[in-house]
């Protein structure tokens, strides 16, 4: 194949909105629709796309080189988009999360250990960023199968 025209066209209008989310592709149609649906962005956002989604932003000591290309690439679109509404998306059954050492969280647990990321997420963003408007979600899915994302209440806590 040469080439390939979509019927999609050239989204022209600015943005203030960053979503960050994993790449685990049995979620990616839900994200999509939640962002665009749900959250009614109708593909008006930027969007990072890593194994693990917001916990690539932590500062803690496993993989600082990952951290630190993440916290750029964040600071990047911030800084260049003139962004004011971060969105972060953890969800169940994160295979990240399985392969993380258990020593760098509080709880064994892998939800309780997701929604801690996102709060040392939130505290350490709204450090540099006070302006920014942080949004937390977990997704999962109910017995049909059918995904689920509801809203994360920030944490102050870590």
């Amino acid at each position: 194949m040469d080439s390939y025209s979509t019927a999609a066209l050239l989204n022209r209008t600015d943005t203030d909105v960053l979503a960050i989310h994993c790449g685990d592709h049995r979620f990616q149609a839900a994200f999509q629709d939640f962002l665009n649906q749900g959250l009614k962005l109708a593909g008006n956002y930027d969007l990072i796309v890593i194994p693990g989604g917001p916990q690539s932003l932590t500062a803690v000591e496993y993989l600082p080189k990952f951290s630190w290309a993440s916290r750029r690439w964040f600071r990047f679109f911030v800084e260049n988009h003139e962004l004011h509404r971060l969105i972060l998306i953890q969800h169940q059954d994160c295979a990240w999360y399985k392969s993380l050492p258990l020593h760098l969280h509080a709880s064994a647990e892998p939800r309780q250990r997701q929604e801690q990321d996102l709060a040392r997420v939130t505290r350490t963003l709204k450090e540099d960023f006070p302006e920014l408007k942080v949004e937390l979600y977990y997704a999962g899915w109910d017995a049909a199968g059918r995904v689920i994302i509801e809203t994360i209440a920030p944490l102050t806590r870590m």
